[in-house]
């Protein structure tokens, strides 16, 4: 077969287009497309990049806008052409377009774009005060800046500068972290990242920049460039501590320039690393060098600079060679010259600081060296300092008094008093001040007449002080001149007491340099009492008592002086007020003194007293301050003691008591006669004969020859019946007592009695004769009638028979009757009264008319109980009013006065019904008085006080917001004569009138009282316990006081605790008072008025508390009526002041509030107020009393508030009796204050029974 011949192969490189043979991708029609394709495509594209170049380059805004507007509705998804056309809107200031036309663009350049356009917009509406824009400007960079990320350093910084501006401290804080992304910076961008890091408080982060750009390679200068600043970045954060502890880290161990040494100096020193910043500072200078050269080396500034460093650590040494360069330099400096004297000072060298300033004083005198100079001479003693002291003193001042007396005092310590002498007369030319130390140092050098001369021109000048009276005084007292030394202190006792302790060179201390501390003042009370002590004993050493009690006097009535006068002054002070002013004003006096300085002979003082006014209430109160204490306890063993306090209870008639006294007194000391003769007398007294006999036989030896001995023998003997003794007793006694007129009338009794009747009438007679020369004397007491006088009259009433005719004696019975009449006679008094009325009587006709009738109009009314009882009841004794009723006195009063008398004895029951049955018999006689009238009411008046009542009331009240309506009930029972038993229960609806201020108010109130009250003639007290029940249960209680004082004013206190507090709603309902209250109150004829404070302490009744308050009230009131209709008028004023407590606040009360917020302590507590006004009251005396008839009564106040402006108070009502001992009220009251409106309507029933 024939094979069909192949082409040879050819190389496809070289095949030629038209080969039929090439491969082709296309068929030639397809690529004929192609081209057309592509030719169209450049045809458009081409145009369309020439147009794009066209519009970036294009000035005319509005044709570029137009163009791009159509491409981007051409091509809504190109970005570039929306970038465009934003940056062509926003050239031509239409930022919103451009925003619009960036809304669906998200690219970093579109966001670039928005925040210039925001920046702008923020800018400009700050710029223009748009506060709208300017916050929808803020919102949108804020939104913007928070997804920025910046890419470089320059970005983070302009990002952060517009935080900054935007108020942004969030994103600020969350931005400067981000610096560390870009560390190292230059040194010059860190230096700007530093300021602005310290800007935003981000110092250890600035500090943290600049030590890591510290670490490239910079320049040294560079370096210690960075270093520093971020040791300032570091102190800008507080920590000096810190930026010195990096700073040296960062600067290592390197070597230092000297400026960089002395930056860490100051920066050691600041972190108080004192001995690291000597160690800097001889880096920065060489501290061997000569103080020449050293003072050359630094500038003023350094030489401060190294003067702290080393004081700092301690180098006192190079301290001093400081100061010493400095003064190289500055030969002059006075600064520096003290310093190095204190230096010196320090480092032990007190002797060259002292040479230092006497060398600065010498240049120039100025008070810090005289007074340093004048420390350390002292402190060296240094005679050689304390002359150049007072060398410049003189030479540069005028010296004070007390500076002429430090400047004595110095020479006079040195042993050169003639020297101190010679200075202080010479001060005392122009300075009289120094004449007492002058005179004083003249004393003591012996020199007496010339001391006393210098003291006596002291007093003449005036110069003469406290302290030197005394001394002058002193002096003149040893001299013997007391008259004279009395005169010095009576003149001197006003001086001022702010003298000096002693005006002398020796007690002259010196201490600091100023001039009000050299001479220190004495205890002023001191030298005060000092001096009144002394005045006092020289005038009762010379008799003069009333100079003396002054004296005494001005020292216990001063607070200040009572507890520095003496024992023996303070016995004195008080036996010269017992005889100036009685025993009245000494017993109120010992109590206070034995207080003060007890001692047995105050003790018998205060016995000695009472012996003169007795009491029981006395003698038991010296009982319990004397024998009851520590001090007084000696004196159970003292036998002076009992005898003191037997006389005591033989003034109060418990000669049981007395004689039990004696013969303990006995039993301690049986050979004390004076003890034997005064149980004598008291057996005498008391007439009990045996023991008397016993005693007498006893003790009769050791008595004889004793003057008052004679006397109790010779009365013994006559009481015990034996005459014959008496009368031996009376001969031995006749020529010591023969000038004794009652002593003259008992002897002629014996003498008589023993059958020897010439010598009795010789010895009457001349009784009678030393009577009636006394009575023509005419010398008798001012004052009250003594014993001595009324025993004088008697006798001469009874030596009269037979020796006056009837006139003569009807005027000794009228003198004697007007003793009795005029009350002033004492118990005993009238018993010897009594008993010589008798016994003149007796000595009358039985059967005579005149005697029937002097009787009768002389016995009776000088009954001696009716006489002791109406004497008591005029002084309101009610012990013994008591006593004499129970013996029966009351015979002899009148009926009216029998109750009073009762009443007085505190028998208010038995006093009420004899006034009751006095009544009746007046009624069924007819009788009507003034005097029966007044029982009447005030019968009238015990009957209501003393009956049980009851009452029922309904109100309705509101205080602020909150209401309250329903019943109350009380109940009071009488419990005998004193005590009343008081009751109270309520319980009520309640609301709030005001939900917009108080809500969740309880429906329910319930509230319980119980109380006990005492009442007294002149003063009452009584206790309550309380309970209630609103927001939360109260549990309290209250006590209430009030008397009588003196002045008649009454006084009332009152304390509570856990009360209800009505200040305000909140606090009626939630709220708990702690309340401490006083009045006082006193009426002056038509006036009234009162005064009352109170200080609250409010708490809720959970026991948060709330806060505290104080009211101060006053009313001062006149009454035009007081009978009925009364009509008054009154000036009244109060001030209320409240503060709440700054606690948190109180969720559990949350549901009062409106809303449900927790309340504080403020919603509770009202506002304070000052209020004052005028009012006016009809028929308000009788407003809550008992009537028989119906009454209304009205009271109006016109206020005005610092509050509220005008406002006013109103009380009105009517009430009046509905079946006899009962009483129907109605009222309605209204009061406006800071707290709300409060008011009141209530209707009220109350009933008496039980009387």
């Amino acid at each position: 077969m024939l094979e069909k011949t192949r082409p040879a192969t050819r190389d496809p490189l070289h095949i030629s287009p038209d080969d039929p043979q090439r491969s082709r991708l296309f068929p030639r029609g397809a690529l004929l497309g192609l081209g057309l394709l592509c030719a169209a495509t450049l045809a458009l594209v081409y145009p369309g990049q020439n147009l794009m170049r066209l519009l970036s380059t294009s000035a005319d805004d509005g044709l570029a806008i137009d163009y791009l507007r159509h491409l981007v509705d051409l091509r809504g998804g190109n970005i570039d052409l929306r970038l465009m056309l934003a940056q062509r809107y926003m050239h031509i200031g239409k930022s919103q377009q451009a925003l619009d036309t960036l809304r669906s663009v998200h690219t970093p350049q579109a966001d670039a774009l928005r925040l210039q356009i925001w920046k702008a917009r923020w800018f400009d509406a700050r710029a223009l005060g748009h506060a709208t824009e300017e916050a929808q400007a803020r919102q949108a960079l804020s939104a913007l800046l928070q997804r920025t990320q910046p890419a470089n350093f320059n970005e983070w910084r302009d990002t952060l500068v517009l935080l900054q501006g935007l108020d942004e401290p969030q994103a600020v804080q969350r931005l400067t972290g981000m610096v560390t992304r870009f560390l190292p910076l230059p040194p010059a961008a860190a230096l700007q990242a530093a300021r602005l890091l310290v800007g935003v408080h981000a110092e250890p982060l600035a500090a943290q920049v600049l030590f890591a750009t510290a670490k490239t390679r910079v320049t040294e200068a560079e370096r210690e460039q960075l270093i520093e600043q971020a040791a300032r970045a570091l102190l800008a954060s507080g920590d000096p501590t810190q930026a010195y502890r990096q700073t040296a880290a960062a600067l290592g161990s390197g070597a230092v320039a000297p400026q960089m040494a002395w930056f860490m100096v100051k920066l050691a020193l600041g972190a108080n690393q004192p001995a690291e910043a000597g160690d800097w500072l001889r880096k920065a200078v060489d501290l061997d060098l000569p103080a020449a050269a050293l003072g050359k080396a630094l500038t003023p500034a350094q030489r401060e600079l190294a003067w702290q460093v080393l004081l700092a650590g301690g180098d006192l040494r190079g301290a001093v060679h400081i100061a010493d360069a400095a003064l190289a330099q500055q030969p002059g400096s006075r600064t520096w010259a003290e310093r190095r004297a204190q230096v010196l000072e320090w480092s032990g060298q007190p002797d060259a600081a002292m040479q230092q300033w006497i060398a600065l004083l010498r240049a120039e005198f100025t008070r810090h060296a005289l007074d340093e100079l004048r420390r350390l001479a002292l402190a060296l003693h240094s005679s050689s300092g304390l002359d150049a002291y007072w060398e410049q003193r003189a030479a540069h001042t005028t010296l004070t008094t007390d500076e002429w007396l430090q400047y004595a005092q110095a020479l006079e310590v040195r042993g050169h008093p003639e020297k101190a002498v010679s200075i202080l007369r010479q001060a005392a030319v122009k300075q009289p001040e120094v004449l007492t130390s002058l005179a004083w140092l003249l004393g003591n050098m012996g020199e007496v007449d010339t001391s006393l001369a210098t003291y006596a021109e002291a007093l003449k000048r005036g110069a003469l002080s406290l302290r030197g009276s005394i001394d002058y005084a002193i002096a003149l007292l040893q001299n013997g001149q007391f008259e004279q030394a009395r005169q010095t202190l009576e003149q001197t006792q006003h001086l001022p007491d702010d003298t000096p302790c002693r005006s002398t060179p020796a007690a002259a201390v010196i201490t600091d340099g100023s001039a009000a501390a050299q001479t220190p003042r004495c205890n002023d009370v001191d030298l005060l009492a000092a001096h009144q002590g002394l005045l006092g004993d020289i005038a009762w050493d010379m008799g003069e008592q009333r100079s003396a009690q002054s004296a005494y006097g001005s020292i216990w009535n001063n607070p200040q002086l009572r507890d520095r006068i003496k024992p023996y002054q303070l016995q004195r002070f008080i036996m010269l007020t017992q005889k100036s002013q009685g025993d009245a004003a000494a017993l109120r006096l010992l109590p206070q003194a034995w207080a003060k300085a007890p001692s047995e002979a105050l003790a018998l003082l205060w016995l000695q007293s009472l012996v003169r006014q007795p009491s029981a209430q006395g003698i038991a109160e010296w009982e319990r301050v004397v024998l009851g204490s520590a001090a007084g306890a000696p004196l159970r063993q003292q036998p002076q003691m009992y005898a003191a306090r037997a006389q005591v209870w033989r003034a109060l008639g418990r000669t049981d008591r007395a004689l039990a006294d004696l013969h303990e007194a006995l039993r301690l000391s049986p050979g004390n006669t004076d003890n034997q003769i005064a149980l004598l007398w008291m057996l005498i007294d008391v007439n009990q004969l045996d023991a008397l006999r016993q005693d007498v036989a006893l003790y009769s030896r050791s008595l004889q020859g004793l003057p008052d001995g004679l006397d109790v023998l010779s009365a013994a003997a006559q009481t015990l019946g034996d005459n014959a003794a008496a009368v031996r007793y009376g001969q031995q006694l006749y020529p010591r007592k023969k000038t004794d007129a009652l002593w003259l009338l008992n002897y002629g009794d014996l003498l008589a009695q023993a059958g020897d009747s010439r010598r009795a009438q010789a010895a009457y007679n001349q009784s009678w004769a030393l009577l009636q020369k006394a009575a023509a004397s005419g010398k008798k007491s001012e004052d009250k009638t003594t014993d001595q006088d009324l025993n004088a009259l008697l006798a001469r009433l009874r030596l009269s028979h037979a020796r006056l005719d009837g006139a003569g004696q009807q005027a000794l019975l009228g003198q004697l009757r007007d003793k009795l009449r005029s009350g002033d006679l004492t118990g005993p008094q009238t018993l010897q009264a009594n008993a010589a009325i008798a016994d003149w009587l007796l000595r009358l006709d039985t059967n005579s008319a005149a005697r029937w009738w002097l009787a009768r109009r002389v016995l009776t009314p000088a009954a001696r109980q009716s006489i002791e009882l109406q004497m008591a009841l005029r002084a309101g004794d009610r012990e013994a009013v008591n006593r004499l009723l129970q013996q029966g006195a009351a015979r002899h009063l009148l009926p009216q006065d029998r109750a009073e008398a009762e009443r007085v004895a505190g028998r208010p029951l038995q006093a009420l019904a004899t006034a009751e049955k006095v009544l009746e018999t007046a009624a069924e006689r007819g009788q009507d008085n003034p005097a029966l009238r007044a029982l009447a009411r005030q019968t009238a008046e015990q009957q209501l006080a003393l009956a049980h009542r009851a009452t029922v009331t309904l109100e309705h009240r509101q205080i602020d917001n909150v209401i309250r309506q329903g019943p109350v009930l009380r109940l009071a029972l009488q419990l005998g004569g004193q005590w009343r038993l008081q009751a109270q229960a309520s319980r009520q609806s309640m609301h709030s009138n005001n939900t917009a201020a108080l809500v969740g108010v309880p429906s329910t109130w319930s509230d319980a009282e119980l109380g006990l009250q005492w009442q007294g003639e002149r003063s009452q007290l009584g206790g309550t316990l309380t309970h209630n029940t609103a927001v939360g249960r109260l549990s309290g209680w209250r006590i209430e006081g009030g008397t009588q004082l003196p002045g008649q004013v009454r006084a009332q206190l009152e304390a509570e605790h856990n009360a209800v507090a009505d200040e305000s709603g909140p606090l009626q309902i939630a709220g708990a008072r702690d309340r401490l209250a006083l009045r006082l109150s006193r009426d002056f004829g038509r006036m009234w008025a009162n005064v009352s404070t109170a200080v609250m302490s409010y708490d809720t009744r959970r026991g948060n508390p709330l806060g505290h308050g104080a009211s101060t009230q006053f009313e001062l009131g006149f009454w035009f009526r007081r009978s009925e209709p009364d009509l008054s008028v009154k000036l009244l004023g109060y001030s209320n002041q409240f503060s709440a407590n700054a606690g948190p606040p109180l969720p559990d009360y949350a549901p009062l509030v409106p809303g449900g917020a927790a309340p504080n302590a403020a919603f509770f507590i009202p506002a304070g107020d000052d209020v004052y006004g005028l009012g006016f009251g009809f028929n308000m005396a009788h407003n809550d009393t008992y009537t028989r008839r119906w009454m209304p009564y009205a009271e109006v106040d016109v206020l005005q508030s610092r509050r509220l402006g005008l406002t006013n108070n109103l009380n009105l009502g009517l009430h009046g009796p509905v079946f006899g001992p009962d009483q129907l009220s109605l009222s309605y009251q209204r009061q406006q204050n800071t707290s709300g409106l409060n008011r009141q309507w209530s209707l009220q029933y109350r009933l008496w029974f039980g009387r």
